[in-house]
């Protein structure tokens, strides 16, 4: 067996088969890594472990438990850009675990700043990770983070980790390609249902369509390599917002106006969430179309499910919609004409309109007038 971080002699071929039993198992169900951590951590006589998903543009990780204050600080302070560790690691392109005095002489250790200012004097500063590359165009890095105190991680551990390797590498691709053909699968549903639909990967790429979509393309929906774009423009800058994390929590939802070929439409992304899928996923979007088409004034539990709103705001906005004055509205709901007002500045936010009559004709699924 293995007991902090030591090898014994003795131990048999249970405690290993035991163990990539629980890998591969998180391979389909992702809410197990978490504890394969916590045993890669344990082999190593370490604090815990970090899977960490990285790409051209950002970084996605999940931890053990025992790390989580040490990786909201390193979320909240931004030290994602300091140091050389990671691109040490990925630049030694070594298949297999390797420890910081592989990678870095004394003297660079002394001066890395992540390793001096943020890892030391959290009790941490010594680890030893692997980098597995997956076909996602993402890479994950294992990284066994141990308490300064205790020193490097020995030779023997590391021995072991590389055992396991092969196993955490394929595991994590069977995550990330279950992920994808989930939202794929979503997709070819949505097409039966006759609804335009798409998978985005991180940033906002185009990673699938169904047939429907691919129809927008480019009238509505543009392909471009940095991220899909809309080709309204206030439209698309609710959707680089949401991409950006800036909307997040109020805006998923993007309503269209109607063009001379298309009828308006509201564009919902639907996140792929699920404990550890977020890394695996690489912040997987399912992007639908739902066409809104001419017809008398959407009902309030429509509007708000349409465009993200409270059930306040969608009896504004269906009053507006109807030709209601502010005054007229404030008499309906028994609230100040300010209260009112306010309810429209926040169905403007969510709708991306800036007029009432644009709201109006957002709603009945008319084109607005420039």
């Amino acid at each position: 067996m293995w007991v902090q971080g030591a090898v014994q002699d003795r131990s048999g071929p249970d405690d290993f088969e035991a163990l990539t039993d629980l890998i591969y198992e998180a391979a389909v169900l992702p809410e197990r890594w978490p504890a394969v951590l916590d045993r890669l951590a344990e082999i190593a006589g370490a604090q815990g472990t970090v899977l960490i998903a990285a790409d051209l543009e950002s970084h996605r990780w999940i931890n053990s438990a025992s790390l989580d204050q040490v990786m909201a600080d390193f979320a909240s302070g931004g030290w994602s850009g300091a140091g050389q560790r990671t691109a040490r690691l990925l630049g030694a392109r070594h298949a297999g675990f390797i420890r910081e005095e592989d990678v870095y002489t004394q003297a660079e250790l002394e001066q890395d700043v992540l390793i001096q200012q943020f890892l030391r004097p959290r009790g941490l500063g010594w680890g030893v990770a692997t980098a597995c590359p997956l076909t996602t165009g993402d890479t994950l890095i294992f990284s066994v983070e141990r308490r300064y105190v205790d020193g490097p991680v020995p030779h023997a551990v590391i021995k072991i980790l590389d055992t396991l390797r092969p196993h955490l590498g394929r595991a994590a691709l069977v995550s990330a390609r279950l992920k994808l053909e989930r939202a794929r699968a979503a997709v070819s549903a949505l097409e039966v249902m006759g609804l335009p639909a798409a998978v985005l990967g991180a940033g906002g790429r185009l990673h699938d369509r169904n047939e429907g979509f691919a129809g927008l393309v480019p009238r509505v929906v543009r392909d471009h390599r940095e991220r899909i774009a809309l080709a309204h423009p206030g439209a698309d800058a609710l959707l680089a917002d949401v991409l950006a994390g800036r909307r997040a929590q109020t805006a998923r939802s993007i309503p269209i106006p109607a063009g001379d070929d298309d009828p308006a439409m509201v564009l919902h992304l639907l996140p792929m969430r699920g404990l550890a899928q977020d890394v695996f996923g690489g912040g997987t979007l399912l992007m639908v179309a739902a066409p809104v088409l001419p017809r008398p004034v959407p009902g309030t539990e429509l509007l708000a499910g349409l465009f993200d709103l409270t059930a306040a705001e969608a009896r504004i906005a269906r009053g507006i919609a109807d030709g209601a004055t502010i005054s007229l509205l404030a008499t309906q709901q028994s609230v100040g004409e300010g209260t009112i007002r306010s309810q429209v500045k926040a169905i403007f936010a969510k709708t991306g309109v800036t007029r009432q009559v644009d709201l109006a004709r957002l709603i009945s699924g008319f084109s607005l007038v420039r």
